[in-house]
């Protein structure tokens, strides 16, 4: 008796680290470079980012574009003290431009829930 409750145990606790692992990646293709990010999916639930040191006064412009057939997508610049510059819009293409308030290191972050659909994300400092 006491070995069948043992092995419950462990499969609820097993059962659990699996369904509540962070990403999930289905078909997913993608595409990672110094100035650049992208990715196609059938499913994706995660999260993808690049890292960038600029100084005050220095401008980043960011060419994006996404498609989201299903779930959620969100694509941010983040500021050196974790605050969001901007927000990218889905289903759309575009240029942002962001001029840095300070020296630090930012963040481009793309973020899906259950997404499909593909983004691509360039950026340059100018």
């Amino acid at each position: 008796m006491k070995n069948k409750w043992m092995k419950m145990g462990i499969f609820i606790i097993m059962a659990s680290v699996l369904l509540t692992s962070c990403d999930k990646k289905i078909m997913y293709v993608g595409s990672s470079t110094k100035s650049k990010i992208s990715g196609s999916y059938k499913l994706f639930t995660g999260t993808e980012e690049k890292k960038l040191s600029m100084k005050s006064g220095e401008t980043i412009s960011i060419d994006y574009k996404s498609k989201v057939e299903k779930g959620r997508l969100s694509m941010k610049l983040y500021g050196p003290d974790n605050e969001v510059l901007t927000e990218l819009a889905t289903n759309e293409s575009g240029t942002e431009k962001v001029e840095a308030g300070k020296d630090g290191k930012y963040r481009i972050e793309i973020k899906g829930q259950d997404a499909k659909g593909s983004f691509k994300v360039a950026f340059k400092v100018e």
